[in-house]
């Protein structure tokens, strides 16, 4: 069996991580190099893996020599077996048998440091992919500090590249902190593979003709930043077509996804989860709001959103300028949890007796807007300004967050902290019709109201709208010292997006 992997295609941005993979294989040292990489199910690190050593970057497809094993759920004796028939299958050599090497992990070990030592120099470094690694831990609990003796003992002198990969994010974090056995071995970095932007997921769609602006932005809020979801989509087939045949029907492809999620965490009991998820997802973001509505005891709570926030299923928010604990609040981070919680999950039962069509067309076309209204397009507007404030609006932002004030009067969906001053934000879903002079009226009645004098003085503002702008409104971004930006369907995507 070859021990490569294929080259993946499609194959969408990634390219800080592909950068990152690049300098640690072509270190200029001529010892090893070990990579902690990790991150959700789905969110395609083996697809990056596969990327990098099979067509690396700036398109070059040389092959890079690797072995790349992904670990299954099996006994420790065969997890060494098929890992040394992958080895061999690199790193030939005559005369040694997998049996001979798959003894032990110090035997396999000491092969791969021996025969990277002896290829010719010109070859480079081999690197060596342990997918799925927490599986290998779990059969072998002393596997980390077997590979911490065999790398200060060998591997760190020889031309290696070793990637630990894997999907637990807590047992993956674990293996990188100060008291665990690998700690300070990661000389090729410790990386969190995050989901995709909301213009990485547009690609997916850029060349389908049914998806325009507002779809292939609402693909993102039903299907989050996971590229294997959005690989799923027909993309000859309409928007309603595709979320009802992937999430809404019976025997749905993804019908079963989050009690999968749930059973990769090893969360035992996903009852309480899934009923904390449900209500934040259905607009209660106070702790005692959750805590109200699920029944759950208020420590035991606490517990389960620390995990849900270490997960990245729940994002914990405080208001601009305040940290005081009593002021935080909790949405869902995933677009595609916040949809599964709040269309899915409460039609399960209905969904395997009535008409999937009838249920998409009562309970979710009519909802959508609102949907993303109310918390996805604050996210795809905080993601353009991550990325583009600089390059497009020449803006140094240096924090940014919502704004809610104490008696929640004043609501404002983006505030930010610039080099010289404060910016505003206001994120317009009004998909079918543009935004005008009253939007922005209420945007700067909305800033004189803010406590404090140094928020107020020379605000720059920021309007979002998928729908465009009045002619008036554009005709006032005009003007310098309005300091007034209109971001809309023009500049929301890239061109060719």
């Amino acid at each position: 069996m070859p021990s490569i992997m294929f080259k993946p295609d499609p194959f969408f941005n990634r390219t800080y991580e592909l950068s990152a993979l690049e300098r640690a294989m072509n270190h200029p040292g001529k010892g090893g190099q070990m990579t902690l990489l990790y991150g959700r199910r789905r969110l395609g690190k083996t697809y990056l893996l596969q990327r990098y050593f099979t067509g690396g970057v700036s398109g070059n497809e040389t092959v890079k020599p690797h072995c790349y094993f992904l670990a299954e759920q099996t006994t420790a004796q065969t997890q060494r077996f098929s890992l040394a028939e992958q080895i061999l299958a690199s790193l030939p050599s005559s005369g040694v048998s997998k049996e001979e090497i798959a003894v032990s992990w110090n035997a396999l070990l000491r092969y791969v440091s021996q025969e990277a030592q002896t290829r010719e120099t010109s070859s480079g470094r081999f690197a060596l992919i342990l997918d799925e690694f927490p599986y290998l831990v779990a059969q072998t609990p002393e596997l980390p500090s077997i590979l911490q003796a065999w790398w200060d003992r060998e591997g760190t002198h020889v031309p290696l590249y070793v990637i630990l990969c894997g999907s637990q994010l807590s047992a993956m974090t674990a293996l990188g902190m100060e008291n665990a056995p690998l700690f300070g071995r990661f000389n090729g970095g410790i990386y969190l593979l995050n989901p995709l932007r909301y213009e990485d997921v547009a690609s997916f769609y850029k060349n389908s003709s049914l998806y325009g602006l507002a779809e292939k932005l609402m693909m993102y809020g039903i299907l989050g930043g996971t590229p294997r979801y959005h690989a799923m989509v027909d993309t000859t087939r309409s928007l309603e077509e595709e979320v009802i045949a992937l999430l809404m029907q019976p025997r749905a492809v993804l019908e079963n996804e989050v009690r999968f999620l749930l059973g990769s965490e090893q969360i035992r009991d996903p009852a309480p989860y899934n009923a904390v998820m449900g209500v934040i997802a259905a607009g209660e973001t106070q702790f005692g709001g959750i805590q109200q509505k699920t029944g759950v005891e208020k420590g035991t709570l606490s517990f389960y959103l620390k995990t849900l926030t270490e997960l990245g299923w729940v994002r914990r928010e405080f208001p601009f300028g305040d940290k005081a604990e009593r002021r935080a609040l909790y949405r869902i981070a995933d677009p595609f949890l916040a949809f599964w919680y709040r269309f899915v999950a409460p039609f399960a039962s209905a969904l395997q007796f009535a008409e999937s069509k009838r249920i998409y067309e009562e309970q979710v076309a009519p909802h959508l807007s609102s949907y993303m209204g109310w918390g996805v397009f604050e996210q795809i507007c905080t993601q353009w300004l991550h990325r583009y404030a600089s390059e497009k609006l020449g803006l140094t932002v240096l924090q940014m967050g919502r704004y809610w004030s104490h008696d929640s009067q004043i609501e404002i969906d983006i505030m930010a902290q610039l080099e010289n001053g404060y910016l505003f934000g206001e994120c317009k879903w009004s998909a079918e019709s543009p935004i005008g002079l009253r939007v922005y009226s209420q945007l700067r009645a909305k800033i004189a109201g803010l406590p404090e004098a140094k928020w107020r003085h020379n605000p720059t503002c920021v309007l979002f709208s998928v729908g465009g702008f009045t002619p008036e409104l554009h005709s006032l971004a005009l003007e310098p010292e309005e300091r007034l930006f209109l971001v809309g369907k023009k500049n929301l995507l890239p061109q060719g997006t």
